[in-house]
């Protein structure tokens, strides 16, 4: 285990068949960012997701800059406490990452979109 990130738990980054990493993240029950999101049906905040795809991509690339952007973003899926996902992320150009967050072992997606930083 890698550690946790705002209390997401991430694996270490490994590749994945498409060119892209791939880490593998658990949603843990007593996450954060659920405190109020909401009562009796907790549902983890988009801008967690985010802060997690930001996180992520500093793991993989640690020479990207600020963010600055988030180009076609979408939420498909609710994700939930004890949830099993996989993040993959692609580099594109110096300053894009695209990103999805799949549920682990299949190819649901939950979210997707780019993640745009500053040129350092």
């Amino acid at each position: 285990m890698l550690g946790r990130m705002d209390d997401f738990v991430l694996q270490e980054p490994h590749a994945g068949a498409g060119g892209e990493h791939v880490i593998d993240v658990r949603v843990p029950p007593g996450l954060k960012t659920l405190n109020g999101h909401f009562p009796g049906d907790p549902i983890v905040p988009g801008v967690s997701q985010v802060l997690l795809v930001e996180r992520g991509a500093r793991l993989v690339w640690p020479d990207l800059g600020e963010p600055s952007a988030m180009v076609r973003l979408k939420f498909m899926q609710t994700l939930r406490p004890g949830d099993e996902l996989s993040l993959d992320l692609k580099r594109e150009q110096e300053t894009d990452v695209r990103f999805r967050i799949l549920r682990k072992g299949t190819d649901e997606e939950c979210s997707r979109g780019v993640l745009r930083f500053t040129a350092n």
